[in-house]
């Protein structure tokens, strides 16, 4: 019987030679060793590289394509704790134990997570390309990145008064109208109501005899947030308030009390009074509850305002 090379019988032939054992054990054992480098289809392992050719072909797919419903796909990079990973119906994840990194032949771009921390840390500028960046912390630290809420409702204290001399109590080409409930007559208008806001060393406001439940208030051509107020009773030490509000409104017929003293004389030099609000008011008045003397009232009154970041 005559064989051919990989040992199988075929058709006699007057040009057929006859094979040895020696030699169909050394052919099998060279097939042997061939198919021990094959890769089985079915499942296997290699050790050494694995490169794969495009060859002529525009496209080379290399991956898995019939993923389903409860079903994984996994590329390990070396354990478990690094890995390519892809539950079906939910995003792939890149599992890396000391972070992943990502670079370019510029340098650098970013680092995500670390051993002992998942933060993302970018290292180039970032260009948006006009699109937003949302929900952004209270900044904190001087390098915080600020959103428009935190610029819009940051205030600056401003330790200018606000109110400019007032000549009348009428509205003047500011926009500022001044009223009380009580005023004393005297000779030019020296206890006409404006006069706490006119800067003189003689003029004052003072009532009519009335000493509780008066009042004078400012009308401003705006509404404005105050951070503090100054007042200043009168020149003489015996006709002083004592129980009072500083209050706020914007209708005229409520007001707010932003600040309440009791048993507290308002002496004849200037005192400041913090308010601790975030409302603006156009209309701001001294509610005087008790008082003692026959003319009571002050001689000096200023509003401090907290004025927005974008109007500065």
């Amino acid at each position: 019987m005559n064989v051919n090379n990989f040992g199988l019988a075929g058709k006699k032939s007057k040009s057929a030679s006859f094979v040895t054992k020696k030699d169909l054990d050394s052919k099998f054992i060279n097939l042997t060793k061939n198919l021990q480098l094959k890769v089985d289809k079915n499942g296997d392992t290699i050790c050494g590289d694995l490169n794969i050719l495009l060859g002529e072909n525009d496209l080379r797919t290399f991956g898995i394509s019939d993923i389903s419903d409860r079903k994984s796909v996994s590329l390990l990079l070396g354990d478990i704790d690094n890995q390519i990973r892809h539950n079906w119906g939910h995003p792939i994840k890149f599992i890396a134990n000391h972070g992943i990194k990502f670079m370019c032949p510029a340098g650098e771009v970013c680092h995500f997570g670390g051993k002992t921390n998942s933060k993302a840390q970018f290292l180039r500028d970032i260009d948006m390309n006009d699109n937003g960046i949302t929900n952004l912390h209270i900044p904190i630290t001087g390098q915080d990145a600020a959103t428009k809420n935190y610029v819009d409702t940051r205030y600056i204290l401003n330790n200018v008064g606000f109110v400019p001399n007032l000549f009348s109590n009428v509205k003047n080409k500011n926009g500022f109208v001044v009223s009380a409930s009580s005023e004393k007559s005297a000779g030019d208008n020296a206890c006409s109501a404006y006069n706490v806001f006119l800067n003189s060393r003689y003029g004052e406001w003072c009532t009519n005899g009335v000493i509780n439940d008066f009042w004078i208030q400012l009308h401003c051509p705006e509404r404005i947030r105050i951070h503090k107020f100054s007042l200043r009773g009168k020149r003489s030490g015996t006709e002083r308030i004592y129980d009072w509000k500083f209050q706020g409104s914007n209708d005229t017929d409520v007001w707010d009390d932003l600040h309440t003293e009791t048993n507290a004389l308002i002496g004849n030099t200037i005192s400041f009074y913090n308010v601790s609000t975030s409302t603006e008011y156009s209309n701001f008045r001294i509610f005087v509850v008790d008082a003692e003397g026959d003319n009571p009232g002050l001689s000096s009154w200023q509003l401090y305002t907290a004025d927005p970041i974008s109007m500065i």
